[in-house]
């Protein structure tokens, strides 16, 4: 029912947060509609050249037409990384992934376009907001998405700034301290949903 749920998201436009208790697959369901979202992306491409649109074959693009990577980034807590890496190359081994953490990690984004998958920590984002912001990606998937439910934190001002088609914010706490939380991750994936803050505090916190 998760993975329907964000494939109608998905369909419609609209940004999902996935609010699931721990343990109950809110990775593997996300993993389900990205593997999906490159399915759609590779059929678009194999329908293009169906009808004669072909790339530029002394053209920058041609090796990224042949490709045709997913790009979508995933910002989860450091000791997620591992885990879904392993995840993705378990149940979606067709999705190539890269680990955008560590002192080594390239920032050249021609190089970061060639995946279909970026995993990065929330601090790394932070770091490399001026790389990300200047990328556009299929998916943005935030994991332990509270980590932005300050409105006025550095990593919600930056992360708001990245582009994206399709936006999943995932997390089984979406509610700690107070419904200014919600909102916060709320106008991440769905910007302007629930109104102004001040609105939203009016009619919803205290009203």
């Amino acid at each position: 029912e998760g993975v329907k749920w964000l494939f109608w998201n998905y369909q419609n436009d609209l940004g999902a947060c996935l609010a699931d208790d721990m343990g109950l697959g809110k990775t593997l369901q996300t993993i389900a509609i990205l593997l999906h979202a490159k399915e759609q992306r590779v059929q678009s491409s194999n329908v293009q050249k169906a009808q004669g649109v072909q790339a530029d074959l002394f053209g920058a693009s041609e090796d990224m037409e042949y490709l045709k990577p997913l790009n979508a980034l995933v910002i989860l807590p450091a000791s997620l990384v591992f885990n879904w890496e392993s995840e993705i190359k378990k149940f979606a081994p067709k999705l190539s992934v890269y680990r955008h953490v560590g002192t080594k990690r390239h920032k050249d984004i021609r190089i970061l376009e060639r995946f279909d998958v970026l995993l990065t920590t929330y601090q790394t984002a932070l770091k490399d907001a001026e790389i990300l912001k200047e990328m556009e990606f299929e998916y943005i998937v935030l994991d332990e998405s509270q980590y932005i439910k300050n409105k006025d934190s550095k990593i919600f001002k930056a992360i708001n700034q990245f582009q994206a088609n399709n936006k999943v914010s995932l997390s089984g706490t979406p509610i700690e301290n107070s419904l200014s939380d919600l909102w916060s991750q709320m106008q991440f994936i769905n910007p302007g949903l629930l109104g102004s803050y001040n609105f939203f505090k009016k009619e919803f916190i205290s009203p």
